[in-house]
């Protein structure tokens, strides 16, 4: 059976100071470092004067696009909404359901379905896509559960990448009974 020991802990090497004794070698190697990282990178410009404006973002983006453009690099995604398009405006009487236009999303990136509900019964909204611009043949795009409509409100579905079809529109369905009054708008807005 091995017999055990105890070893001390072995001296310090640097003395122990307190930390306010050196406070004026840690700013100088602060300094120092500072100095070279402003070397390599400078300091950010501070924001222009009329900032949270729009206008220097957007000339600092063209700037930046011109400087791309001279390397030989094109922007060619701007990310821009297309302006608002109704695809179904209606005055619904009857049950049923109902099929949109279609809206070209052949270059988008985003969509935005709203829905304004003014007629007095509640309708559902599923949306569909086609490889054609047309209502024949297009497939439901599964979004998971939407709720309903309700009279007199909104609601809106947001379609991203992984939902792209080129061309794309809704399925809308009224319930018992027959709406009396009021119409159905839906609009929607491509994100190219």
């Amino acid at each position: 059976m091995a017999e055990s020991k105890l070893y001390p802990p072995p001296r310090p090497t640097t003395p122990r100071l307190a930390p306010w004794e050196h406070v004026e070698e840690l700013v100088q190697r602060l300094d120092r470092l500072i100095a070279l990282l402003e070397g390599v990178a400078p300091a950010p410009p501070a924001p222009p004067p009329e900032w949270p404006g729009w206008e220097p973002i957007i000339s600092k983006l063209d700037e930046i696009k011109n400087q791309l453009a001279e390397l030989g690099i094109t922007v060619t995604t701007t990310w821009e909404a297309k302006e608002p398009e109704v695809i179904y405006r209606e005055a619904i009487r009857t049950i049923g359901t109902f099929h949109s236009e279609m809206v070209n999303w052949k270059k988008g990136k985003r969509l935005i379905l709203k829905v304004k509900n003014t007629l007095d019964q509640q309708v559902t909204i599923q949306p569909i896509g086609n490889i054609r611009h047309a209502t024949d043949g297009a497939v439901d795009i599964s979004v998971g559960p939407l709720p309903p409509c309700a009279p007199g409100g909104y609601i809106s579905v947001g379609l991203a990448w992984d939902d792209w079809h080129p061309f794309v529109g809704c399925d809308i369905t009224t319930v018992a009974p027959a709406p009396t009054s009021g119409m159905l708008m839906v609009e929607a807005v491509v994100q190219e």
